[in-house]
């Protein structure tokens, strides 16, 4: 048991701990890591600023997850005192206390100075790396493990050797540089680069001087001079400076030419110098700083110097200075060098060849056209004699036309057909004479022949007289390749066939008055629905007069029994004239008066004329009207076509329905407050869903003799009412129809 016992706990341990390092795993892999780049002075300062660029880059690009990256800038060259560099690390301490660092960039000395200085209080044991730092700074020895990164290595050793080689006679040499700590940094790694050239040149070392001074100076050198600006943050008189700019004023006040070793200075009016780009130093110490992120070791990664140096120089200040580019040195990257004449011009010199290649071909075309045309037209003139005979003999028209359809001869018969001349005919084409709607499909025939694809076309369309008159002309055209010239030829033959075409019209106008004979017929369909319902009121009236006539003839005649027989006959006689008028003005051409009407009553109205036809058809009719509706304002006689067409299209729906029983559903209903709806339902076979879309399109009908009107008619009124007609599929199988008519709002409530 006690073995048991400690197994269980073994396993509820592993459990735990499984459960702790599980989570442990999630949170890691939604952890977003917080880097801050840390600029030594303020944003315009195009060095660290092109560096802290290539590093944002490079982290955003590589990093395998998002990066949370902030900036700061401690803007020492504006407050150096150690006061002020106390007063940032508090800051620094204070704002990201709640966003604890995973890492720090120091973008050069200065700030890698600052952090190691005030690292305990800033963000204690957190990995640095440091971009574009002296070498010194870089690998001093008391550099914390943790601390690496790339250092800039700016050789003032070969800036004065490309100088020297730019300019071979020069005998004096100006080192300039500033007066505040970073000056001397840098003026310091520099110098022992510089001593090398002490006994080959005059050198004078311009430090610290103040900044109008210094280009005071600069405007009175000799042109034998040459000029090394290492950097200027700050003048003698202490003002802050960003060296960028003052090499810039500098380079435009000197009267000799000025070089310096850093890629920022270039494009400012230096000549060149053997530099280091800040953006690839940039990019290099964000590798560093992702492998830091990864998990690597600070400790294994060695500071490294960037290896992106090469010697450049402004091809604008050789010209300016006068130094022939056989002087510079082998694998120099030339920059804004002026593009030659066809380096400038080269689009305009190519665009101008080929116009004028184009324009020759153009012209050999041209010359090439004319040549066949003239074949043809030699063609053509010894062949008119031969075929001349044939034009004129032929009863049906004939034309001879080049290979752009142009009528080049015409016989009698196609002169007369046209109403011109063969002289006016010449040169026209077939699109000229036909009429206008036609000419795109003709076209197209032309197009098919011309190219090729068929060797003949065959169309009957419509062509225009010179008297404006319109004629049918059955044409056929085919392809003719003449043995003494490629161009092709094009026989045409034409029949008129408008005395056909007027005949097909009138066919077509009897089959019309025939289609109007079959809607008559069609109302007669009608017929014993009409004569069923007025048989009913005719024998009340009978059977009332019998029965009056019987208590009249009593011994003692009962007035008021013979009265009511006599009402009850007047009220039949009503019944039976107003199916008669009803039925009268419902085949009555015209549009009635609109009146308010219960639409319940005039549902049942319809039923009545229809009462015949739904019972020889066997169909059980169920009306479920809603006796709570509010009256509408119609037209009687148009709405009772819409109805009656529908009960009409139901019942012929289920005619030939034998395997379920013919029910026709007619309900009416609310629709909100402001419409009301009658539907019919029947249950017939329904209709096919591709067509129902165009169901109520005029002259559409699934009918074998329908005329397809009815439906169009309907949903016509109905939409002359407010309204809307519309069908959809029954459930399980059948259709509905829906109409929609507006309530009149005088007693909608």
């Amino acid at each position: 048991m006690a073995q048991i016992r400690s197994l269980s706990r073994s396993v509820m341990f592993g459990a735990a701990v499984a459960l702790v390092l599980g989570n442990c795993a999630v949170n890691a892999q939604n952890y977003q890591r917080r880097v801050l780049l840390l600029y030594p002075y303020d944003d315009v300062h195009p060095s660290t600023a092109e560096a802290g660029a290539g590093m944002r880059k490079r982290l955003v690009e590589k990093s395998p997850s998002k990066l949370d990256i902030y900036t700061d800038f401690l803007d020492l060259a504006r407050f150096p005192t150690e006061a002020d560099e106390l007063r940032s690390a508090h800051h620094l301490a204070d704002k990201y206390a709640s966003k604890p660092l995973d890492l720090i960039v120091a973008l050069n000395s200065e700030a890698e100075h600052f952090l190691l200085k005030y690292r305990s209080i800033i963000a204690p044991n957190v990995p640095i790396v440091f971009c574009c730092a002296r070498p010194e700074v870089a690998m001093a020895a008391d550099r914390p493990a943790n601390v690496t990164g790339v250092f800039s290595e700016f050789d003032a050793n070969k800036t004065i050797a490309l100088a020297q080689q730019l300019q071979p006679d020069a005998r004096n040499l100006i080192i300039v540089s500033g007066s505040s700590e970073i000056d001397q940094g840098w003026l310091k790694s520099l110098r022992t680069g510089i001593e090398p050239y002490e006994h080959s040149f005059n050198i004078e070392y311009w430090v610290g001087l103040p900044y109008e001074t210094l280009l005071e100076r600069a405007s009175h050198l000799s042109r034998d001079t040459i000029v090394i600006f290492i950097t200027v943050y700050g003048d003698g008189t202490g003002r802050p400076f960003v060296p960028a700019l003052v090499v810039e004023a500098l380079a435009t006040a000197a009267s000799a030419p000025v070089y310096g070793p850093s890629d920022t200075y270039l494009g400012r009016g230096i000549v060149g110098g053997h530099m280091s780009s800040f953006e690839s130093m940039g990019a290099d110490a964000a590798d560093m700083a992702l492998e830091i992120l990864a998990g690597r070791d600070p400790a294994m990664l060695a500071p490294r110097s960037s290896e992106n140096r090469k010697f450049q120089v402004d091809a604008r200040q050789l010209l300016r200075w006068h130094i022939p580019e056989r002087n510079i040195p082998k694998s120099t990257l030339v920059s804004f060098r002026q593009p030659t004449i066809w380096e400038e011009h080269r689009n305009l010199v190519l665009a101008t060849i080929f116009v004028i290649l184009l324009q020759a071909i153009m012209i050999t075309a041209l010359l090439v056209q004319m040549l066949a045309r003239r074949r043809a037209e030699k063609w053509l003139r010894e062949s008119e004699e031969r075929w001349r005979s044939v034009f004129e003999m032929s009863t049906v028209g004939i034309a001879l036309a080049d290979r752009n359809f142009r009528f080049q001869a015409t016989n009698t018969a196609f002169q007369k057909m046209f109403g011109r001349t063969d002289e006016q005919l010449h040169g026209l084409t077939p699109l000229d004479l036909s009429a206008e709607e036609e000419r795109e499909s003709l076209k197209l025939l032309f197009e098919q022949v011309h190219e090729g694809k068929q060797q003949s076309y065959e169309s009957v369309q419509r062509y225009k007289r010179k008297d404006g008159a319109l004629i049918w002309v059955h044409a056929y055209v085919s392809r003719m390749q003449d043995n003494e010239s490629e161009a092709p030829l094009f026989l045409a033959t034409a029949i008129d066939v408008t005395g056909r075409k007027r005949a097909e019209a009138a066919s077509r106008d009897a089959l019309s008055d025939l289609a109007r004979v079959t809607r008559l017929t069609t109302m007669g369909e009608m017929t014993a629905s009409i004569a069923h319902e007025i048989n009913q009121p005719l024998g009340a009236i009978v059977t009332g007069g019998s029965a009056g006539l019987r208590w009249l003839a009593n011994a003692k005649p009962d007035l008021e029994e013979a009265r009511a027989c006599f009402r009850r006959i007047v009220n039949d006689g009503h019944r039976a004239s107003q199916v008669i008028n009803g039925i009268r003005t419902m085949l009555v051409k015209g549009d009635g008066e609109r009146e308010l009407l219960d639409i319940n009553g005039l549902v049942r109205e319809v039923l009545v004329f229809a009462h015949a036809e739904l019972e020889n058809k066997g169909i059980m009719v169920r009306a479920e009207l809603n006796e709570n509706l509010p009256e509408v304002l119609v037209d009687r006689i148009q709405l009772q076509q819409v109805v009656l067409n529908l009960v009409l299209n139901g019942i012929d729906a289920m005619a030939a329905l034998s395997s379920r029983p013919r029910v026709l559903k007619l309900r009416s209903e609310r629709n909100g407050s402001a419409n009301l709806i009658v539907t019919v339902e029947d249950s017939g076979t329904g209709i096919d869903r591709s067509i129902i879309s165009q169901i109520f399109e005029a002259f559409f009908t699934t009918k074998r003799h329908g005329i397809g009107m009815g439906l169009s008619i309907c949903r016509s009124i109905a939409v002359a009412h407010g309204g809307q007609l519309s069908v959809s599929s029954g459930y399980p199988y059948g259709s509905v129809f829906r109409l929609e008519l507006p309530a009149n709002q005088l007693n909608a409530a």
